[in-house]
């Protein structure tokens, strides 16, 4: 028997995209799967689609909740399964997926963490997949310098033992990623598709944006002081980058300026680096 994954869905109100996402689970046809969704009181259709695949979903409930961290971490809670996933209501798994991820854990006992690549998809737009640059370290992840969805990580649930922060409503998966690279941990690639992430007017991504990058900036601030040398410097002065481009979107040029020296001074090192020439020609206007 392949080992036992654990998919946890968090759900509120999404009743028009659900189901799609129940059955790109479900249809994985994996033998060893346990699916938890836990919804936090919807009033839409939601619940009538639940119920309507409800003798495949291993445990279901729909009550108030505290957001979408708490029912992550409510599945997490009941979680039994060796590996462990969530997959967002409105975002899809890809097939083949979870027998992928099973028979990488499996041959490969010193892996606690993995990511594949993830494709986004909007009505109307082409598909645009995304090729995962895992995080390598603390400093590379803080710096923004990876590029791996949410969707297509899967870890042993033993490194979960702490859940997710619920202090971090829209980065709470990038602040995992952050704990676990200063624990030690390393994120292994498997190079193909995982999951869909699904973009759309509703979705954080695209509806609160402003309030993810936010966050970010905070989680930078905050971990930064827990790196050494040359990785703190890269952490600060890729902050100081973004405070920088943020300057010259608001037509703040001088203050862009000052953003973009003290970045430069901070870490030399970035000026061979594409960040640093992105502020540069955002100052410029071109």
């Amino acid at each position: 028997m392949p080992p036992r994954i654990t998919i946890v869905t968090p759900s509120f109100n999404q009743g028009q995209f659900i189901e799609e996402t129940i059955r790109s689970v479900l249809d994985q046809n994996y033998p060893n799967l346990e699916y938890i969704v836990v919804d936090g009181g919807s009033t839409d259709q939601t619940i009538e689609v639940i119920r309507k695949y409800e003798r495949q979903i291993s445990y279901w409930v729909s009550e108030k909740d505290r957001g979408q961290v708490h029912a992550i971490n409510k599945g997490l809670a009941r979680a039994t399964g060796e590996i462990f996933g969530f997959l967002n209501s409105d975002d899809l798994y890809v097939p083949g997926t979870f027998a992928a991820v099973g028979e990488y854990f499996e041959k490969r006992p010193e892996t606690g963490w993995v990511c594949g690549d993830t494709t986004m998809f909007e009505e109307g737009r082409p598909d645009e997949l995304i090729e995962t640059v895992v995080p390598k370290s603390a400093a590379h992840c803080l710096s923004w310098a990876y590029t791996a969805a949410q969707p297509g990580h899967f870890w042993r649930r033993e490194l979960l033992a702490d859940g997710f922060d619920e202090a971090w409503p829209y980065d709470f998966d990038h602040d995992l990623y952050v704990r676990l690279l200063l624990a030690g941990h390393k994120c292994k690639y498997i190079p193909r598709p995982f999951a869909r992430y699904r973009l759309h007017e509703a979705s954080k991504t695209v509806a609160e944006n402003h309030r993810q990058i936010a966050e970010f900036d905070r989680s930078a601030e905050m971990y930064e002081n827990r790196l050494e040398g040359s990785d703190r410097r890269w952490c600060r002065a890729t902050r100081f980058l973004r405070k920088s481009y943020a300057a010259s979107e608001s037509g703040d040029k001088s203050e862009g300026l000052r953003w973009l020296m003290r970045s430069l001074a901070t870490y030399p090192e970035g000026l061979a680096q594409r960040p640093f020439w992105g502020c540069f020609r955002k100052l410029a206007g071109s």
